[in-house]
């Protein structure tokens, strides 16, 4: 796997933020011509920039190395903006901040292991890029010898606000209590290394996360394990608000321009995440 690389410097902030990086006449692209920059919306060609917000606490996804942002997502963000044309600019956003971030219009683009639901389709599109699963990950020998959803039954799990692992945890709270059994308490926190926190220092028994994440963590910090099989498909997009359908069309044909080129091939194979590929992008894949 592709270790992490300096890249541009980006702004630091806790939730999302008005201020950016790189705005001003020195920002914008040079390249803002040809067919796919002409697809954008008006206001992001007259801008020269596409503001994209994810949250930086979910490597190899996207996470800090420093100052710096790194990741794969970063690399596909990177690629999109040449493709289409403009300069990325980049904002640190937490998950519950991304799709009112779009709402607004403070951002065009949420990315950053951000999973496709029907809940979220509600009113955001995604522009569907990779595919995944998630899992449990455990703390160091799965002490409770957890391996499923179902095993979550009277314990404790941690989970960021407004990510998909909250949405899951909490779905398997209702179910365990349905069924007569002991409910599962929820430590709702602010990002997803701070949930994963919470299971290393023994404050709560599982994390419900991605499986790369998940793999990630227990690779390189020697203190967590991948507990069971994988469940729950899922897939990561670039969301956007659901009636900017301008934008929605460009990300389509920029995704393909990545694929057919070979760009997307080669960042999964930097990243080891040759596994997550899809051969077209899908718009709203999610089900369920």
């Amino acid at each position: 796997m592709k270790r992490a690389r300096l890249v541009a410097a980006v702004c630091t902030a806790a939730a999302l933020t008005v201020a950016g990086c790189g705005t001003g006449p020195a920002a914008k692209s040079a390249a803002s011509s040809g067919p796919l920059h002409a697809k954008l919306p008006k206001s992001v060609q007259d801008a020269g920039e596409l503001k994209i917000g994810g949250s930086t606490n979910v490597a190899p996804y996207l996470y800090r190395d420093g100052a710096e942002v790194s990741g794969f997502e970063k690399d596909l963000m990177d690629a999109l903006g040449t493709a289409l044309g403009v300069k990325v600019q980049f904002f640190d956003t937490g998950f519950a901040a991304l799709v009112p971030g779009l709402q607004s219009g403070k951002l065009d683009v949420a990315m950053g292991d951000f999973t496709d639901t029907l809940e979220r389709q509600r009113v955001v599109t995604y522009v569907d890029y990779t595919t995944s699963y998630q899992t449990l990950f455990t703390q160091k020998g799965n002490p409770k010898r957890l391996a499923s959803p179902d095993d979550l039954c009277g314990t404790t799990v941690s989970a960021a606000v407004g990510s998909l692992s909250a949405t899951v945890s909490e779905q398997q709270n209702v179910k365990c209590r349905k069924s007569g059994r002991p409910g599962v308490t929820v430590l709702g926190m602010d990002t997803s290394t701070a949930a994963m926190m919470q299971v290393l220092t023994k404050r709560a028994d599982a994390l419900v996360t991605d499986l790369v994440i998940a793999r990630h963590a227990a690779e390189n910090n020697g203190k967590g394990d991948v507990a069971g099989e994988p469940f729950y498909r899922q897939f990561h997009g670039a969301a956007v608000d659901k009636d900017n359908v301008r934008l929605r069309e460009a990300l389509v044909a920029a995704f393909e321009e990545l694929i057919r080129n070979g760009t997307y091939d080669r960042i999964l194979k930097d990243w080891g995440m040759q596994k997550m590929a899809m051969p077209a992008p899908r718009v709203n894949a999610a089900t369920s």
